[in-house]
């Protein structure tokens, strides 16, 4: 499926105006085209002609209403199908009636379909330029290390602009002489996967051609943040996508935004404090698979305004997932501790650890990686293992075991931090 340049360029300058002059609300026009839109799906179409409220959706009850949901006909049979093979040959060519799909895990591990059509890939294409790659007229490589190429890039290669697909198939250690030698000056990739790209340039004491560098599909984190700044040299910006579209960005003072121009963001709070969110997302630029209020299970919270000059919501950190968040039974209460508090443990017991995996595999039982730049590892682990206790504690919880183990990360996967893999069997 091939898009023109022309059509990206129009979507290109759509987004730039939008940015400026409609960052926290979407426009009239815009909305009435969506509400029209709607009316070509079943699912939706009944509540509109009903005049019923729109439910809110998760993952689950989006894939059981797949082929009622989307506009153009595709059956989740079909899409399915396409969206395996795709993945086994390793070709992301294939689509139903000219449309793409597309398969993910997500960080929760459901599977997704997602569903592209032409217009929506030069739209996407359109922000992405805008708001991540930015614009300029400086010859620029970028360096792609992801899961699955995305053929849309074709369509922007010039002389200005040339990708160069990693597979993340491929270790990052056989990807680092190619990668150096590329002389890439920006580098996307999974915060995992930086992370061992910049131990590989450090222990190389490789130069640094990197101008941008952007975290994409885990959560980064604070510590992983400043390592990499510490080895790149420059701002370690975010991209926010999930199978339900493109979500925010890091606006050039550094904070990341919400794309509210397209997108209309209502916050679910999960705690009494209300420092903490669900977004239930509504996207207005979503015409074959309408996005509407679908609540993410990511735990966001929101920061304050910035002074890059919009007005969309700032989010000051991305904490993971509901799904992570650990509950133990206490005296017949359940006690949730969310990962901040995980994660606060660890990093404050040694600055020697580069990264680590807490994971409650039993309701008594917490299995702890930990990667150091210490030879005195044991040490580090009972210092960890100390930490991890008395916070425990300082919520009531006790006679939890926490054992060593030993990850094998597998780059084809978002990497976690904090799992809970508990909760979920039972």
């Amino acid at each position: 499926m091939k898009v023109s340049k022309i059509s990206i360029f129009i979507h290109f300058i759509r987004h730039r105006f939008s940015r400026y002059f409609r960052s926290n609300k979407i426009s009239i026009s815009r909305e009435k085209i969506w509400n029209k839109m709607l009316l070509k799906s079943p699912f939706y179409r009944d509540k509109i002609i009903k005049k019923e409220h729109f439910p809110l959706m998760d993952k689950k009850l989006f894939m059981e209403n797949f082929d009622t949901i989307n506009t153009v006909g595709v059956k989740k049979e079909k899409a399915l199908d396409i969206a395996f093979k795709s993945e086994e040959l390793r070709d992301f060519s294939p689509t139903i009636h000219g449309i793409s799909v597309g398969l993910s895990s997500g960080t929760s591990g459901n599977r997704g379909i997602f569903l592209t059509s032409k217009s929506e890939k030069a739209i996407w294409v359109g922000a992405i330029l805008d708001r991540v790659i930015g614009f300029s007229i400086k010859r620029r490589k970028i360096a792609l290390f992801l899961r699955a190429n995305n053929n849309l890039y074709e369509a922007v290669q010039s002389k200005l602009l040339s990708f160069t697909f990693f597979d993340l198939k491929t270790s990052v250690d056989k990807n680092i002489d190619s990668l150096i030698n590329l002389k890439a000056t920006i580098l996307v990739g999974q915060p995992s996967v930086l992370m061992e790209i910049a131990k590989a340039y450090k222990k190389l004491k490789a130069k640094v051609t990197f101008k941008k560098v952007i975290s994409v599909a885990e959560v980064l984190e604070d510590d992983q943040k400043e390592f990499l700044e510490s080895v790149f040299k420059c701002q370690i910006d975010q991209m926010y996508q999930c199978t339900e579209g493109f979500l925010g960005y890091t606006c050039r003072k550094g904070k990341l935004h919400l794309n509210e121009d397209w997108l209309k963001i209502e916050k679910k709070y999960i705690d009494s404090k209300k420092t903490r969110f669900h977004p239930v997302i509504t996207d207005y630029l979503r015409s074959s698979q309408p996005i509407v209020r679908y609540e993410l299970n990511d735990i966001l919270h929101e920061g304050l305004p910035c002074e890059c000059g919009s007005k969309s919501t700032v989010i000051k950190k991305i904490e993971g997932r509901s799904d992570d968040v650990f509950r133990f039974q206490q005296n017949g209460e359940e006690i949730l501790i969310y990962p901040d508090f995980f994660r606060r443990a660890i990093i404050s017991s040694s600055d020697q650890i580069v990264n680590y995996c807490v994971t409650l595999t039993h309701e008594k039982r917490i299995s702890l990686y930990l990667d150091t730049l210490s030879t005195k590892s044991s040490r580090i682990f009972e210092s960890v293992t100390s930490e991890i206790t008395k916070m425990l504690l300082s919520f009531g919880v006790t006679d939890i075991d926490i054992i060593p183990n030993d990850l094998e990360q597998n780059q084809m996967s978002k990497f976690k931090r904090v799992r809970n893999e508990y909760s979920k069997t039972i």
